[in-house]
């Protein structure tokens, strides 16, 4: 019996182990994406209408609330990699504070009645949130894709060079 148990254990830990980390994670991202932004600017007014994103997605439906939990978590990640560009930085703090925040929102305050009115125009509510978190996420894969900033202070760099040991040159001809 004890040759069975412990190759037992040791193969059910080994597959455990991975699956017990992935779910520590999530809870931390959460528990980070529930505290209140701190980085917003003293002058700028926090989200509107009281629930925060991660607080509207757990509200969501299963298959909905993932792939709204997964794009916070991208878009969280996004600010705290490290410097953007202004533009992906205002985008991208736009998306986690009021765009993913009012589109859940729309959701969940549906009616019956708006339900209905959806599925008599031939669109399901489901469907529309769907589209709509695919919309915000391929706009932050966009941003974050187009991020140039360290091409840009490549070609700054260059630029000044190129002014700097011309007018070096210059001199040295003269």
């Amino acid at each position: 019996m004890e040759e069975v148990l412990v190759p037992l254990f040791f193969f059910g830990s080994i597959f455990a182990f991975p699956l017990l980390r992935r779910q520590m994670i999530h809870r931390h991202r959460l528990e980070v994406l529930r505290q209140p932004d701190r980085r917003q600017p003293e002058g700028s007014a926090p989200a509107a209408q009281g629930d925060s994103a991660a607080d509207l997605a757990l509200r969501l439906p299963e298959p909905h609330r993932l792939y709204a939990l997964a794009l916070l978590c991208r878009l969280q990640d996004a600010l705290d990699a490290g410097p953007l560009d202004a533009h992906t930085t205002y985008l991208i703090r736009q998306a986690h504070a009021e765009y993913l925040p009012a589109t859940l929102r729309a959701y969940l305050n549906l009616t019956a009645a708006a339900r209905a009115r959806l599925n008599e125009r031939g669109q399901s509510a489901e469907a529309l949130l769907r589209e709509q978190l695919e919309l915000i996420n391929a706009g932050v894969a966009g941003a974050l894709g187009q991020h140039h900033a360290s091409a840009d202070r490549l070609l700054t760099q260059g630029h000044f060079l190129g002014e700097r040991f011309e007018t070096v040159g210059a001199r040295v001809r003269a």
